[in-house]
């Protein structure tokens, strides 16, 4: 998004642009909707390079954007169990993290507007999330420690893998297990306050671990710790935190740097690796989240400024890096599917754990119709079907129902289906022990016809799922009950229902 630059902050990460560099060559694209407002798709580029992007237009009042992390902050799983447990439709991993360590992120965290976790300097570029549009934003961490003298002192980290030199840190019941020990990053002082209720509960010259609800550790390192040594167990303390820049972002991950401000390349040169980068248009409307394998001969990755033109060529106005390497993976929910899973190659040959990711989840509703033997112009069946309200399990006024014959005769359902796509079928019919075990439905598919058999003597009076198929799109016949059965007992007609998986 266009805005003023801050200069001096800019100074500290940010490179040239380096001119006369051509945006990578893009191949035949293959996209997938995943949900209204998010699409995937697959590439190549030169280098070779084999690349997937989710497309989000943010803009679509169904599509919210989620912080992902496995529960607490000092702690790492999998992408595709972070996705799976906030229900997220696709996802990237996100910020660079304390690896072989606390597993902690290094930069700003922001889920429903709340700070997760965060420093007051550094690693404080992220993609920022709002109500319908996105961009970039330097966010800090603005805590302060109010002593009983009246006097306040800064806190530079809130539940940070590491503490600035001389600083205090502040953790609460969203760090997680990890001990604090590690995060003193060489400090031969520390000192660390419990305050519960807005009084200090607990003094230690060690650092804990867990953080019981409700209390707060406020951790110095060096003269960070001498700040808090004349605190005893009683006296009055408060801590207070907020994130200060970003807008009111709803939700943010951090990035190490800007790849492209307001349509120029900002940044510097740097190997060719596996990346992962976000990047949103001019107006903030429409997001990309970009992952570009990499250390193959299949897919060399992108140097920074590589994928800074990439990001251009899609048409990012701002885009940030996240981190690569290892950690780069793309997960997505696929039509059909009930879970997400991995979508590109990895370059360890497996997920990497990462302590956090960017993703989407969806309120809309799938596309669906209910199709009824009583349905005018959508069911036909020849005399030989007969009609009967006999079963309370009927899902209208009446059902249709036959004698097996060594004859197809079927019934059919005609429905609209809008594009062809997955879809899950289901039928409804009365059951009774004198019904058909072997009722065939007829599926028209975009492969031919596939039959399912369903006993009838059980589970009758609710939905039942026969599969999920890809249908053609357009108005036709799509589902049939057929009296081509060898076993006995009438075969029901009864209802259909088709929604997009």
């Amino acid at each position: 998004m266009r805005r003023p630059v801050l200069l001096a902050l800019l100074s500290l990460t940010l490179g040239l642009a380096v001119p006369g560099v051509a945006p990578a060559e893009v191949g035949t694209l293959a996209t997938t909707t995943l949900a209204p407002g998010l699409t995937l798709s697959n590439t190549t580029a030169s280098g070779p390079n084999r690349i997937n992007i989710l497309t989000a237009n943010l803009a679509e009042p169904t599509l919210k954007p989620k912080y992902l992390n496995p529960g607490t902050v000092g702690a790492t799983a999998t992408l595709t169990t972070q996705a799976n447990r906030a229900g997220a439709v696709a996802a990237v991993n996100g910020d660079f993290f304390d690896i072989g360590a606390t597993g902690a992120p290094r930069g700003i965290g922001i889920d429903n507007g709340a700070l997760i976790h965060g420093p007051a300097s550094g690693w404080n570029h992220t993609a920022a999330l709002y109500g319908g549009r996105g961009g970039l934003a330097d966010i800090f961490l603005d805590g302060k420690i109010t002593l009983p003298s009246g006097s306040v002192l800064t806190a530079t980290n809130l539940n940070s893998p590491n503490i600035a030199a001389n600083g205090i840190g502040v953790y609460n019941s969203l760090w997680g297990n990890e001990a604090r020990s590690q995060v003193l990053d060489g400090a031969t002082r520390s000192r660390e306050i419990e305050v519960t209720g807005g009084r200090v509960s607990k003094v230690s010259t060690a650092p804990g671990g867990s953080v019981a609800a409700g209390t707060v550790a406020v951790l110095g390192v060096g003269t960070g710790a001498d700040a808090l040594a004349g605190l005893a167990v009683g006296d009055t303390v408060t801590v207070d935190y907020t994130p200060r820049g970003g807008d009111g972002a709803q939700v943010a991950i951090g990035g190490n740097l800007v790849l492209v401000r307001d349509g120029v390349v900002t940044t510097v040169s740097h190997p060719k690796n596996p990346r992962t980068a976000v990047g949103f248009s001019a107006d903030g409307t429409k997001m990309w989240l970009v992952v570009v394998d990499g250390r193959s001969t299949a897919s060399v990755g992108m140097t920074y400024v590589e994928l800074a033109n990439y990001m251009k060529s899609l048409g990012a106005d701002d885009a940030l890096n996240l981190d690569g390497g290892g950690s780069t993976t793309l997960v997505a929910r696929m039509p059909g599917d009930t879970t997400v899973s991995v979508r590109n190659t990895p370059s360890d040959g497996t997920q990497r754990a990462v302590p956090n990711g960017l993703g989407f989840v969806t309120t809309a509703q799938p596309w669906s119709s209910t199709v009824d033997n009583t349905t005018a112009g959508r069911f036909t069946a020849s005399d030989n079907w007969g009609t009967s309200s006999y079963s309370s399990q009927r899902f209208g006024t009446d059902y249709r129902f036959a004698d097996p014959v060594a004859a197809s005769d079927p019934a059919w359902y005609r429905i609209n289906i809008p594009e062809t796509a997955a879809y899950r079928v289901e039928v409804w019919y009365a059951a009774n022990s004198g019904y058909n075990d072997s009722t065939p439905y007829i599926v028209v598919t975009t492969t031919g016809n596939q039959t399912v058999r369903v006993n009838q003597r059980t589970n009758g009076g609710r939905w039942v799922s026969i599969g999920v198929f890809t249908l053609a799109a357009g108005d036709a016949d799509k589902v049939a009950v057929s009296r081509w059965t060898s076993t006995t007992g009438y075969v029901i007609a009864d209802a259909v229902r088709i929604t997009r998986a």
